[in-house]
């Protein structure tokens, strides 16, 4: 594969069948629009930030609790 990349940039043409080979059925082209990539990209943001916000809630619990008999009522 190599020798082809070599030959196709220094301009020697590659022998036939092997390396200028068309692949046999072309690469899939999908079109996703700027209003699905736009809600997909609002959900995903909103999932994370209740996400975290959920884990930061269970955090601070723990963080409380453990240091419940520290704090000092004055």
């Amino acid at each position: 594969m190599s020798d082809c990349l070599i030959k196709a940039f220094s301009g020697c043409t590659c022998p036939p069948g092997e390396c200028a080979e068309k692949p046999l059925t072309p690469a899939p082209v999908t079109f996703v629009s700027w209003r699905t990539q736009a809600i997909a990209c609002l959900t995903f943001g909103f999932l994370a930030a209740i996400i975290t916000a959920a884990w930061m809630e269970t955090e601070f619990k723990d963080q409380d609790l453990s240091h419940q008999e520290q704090v000092s009522w004055k």
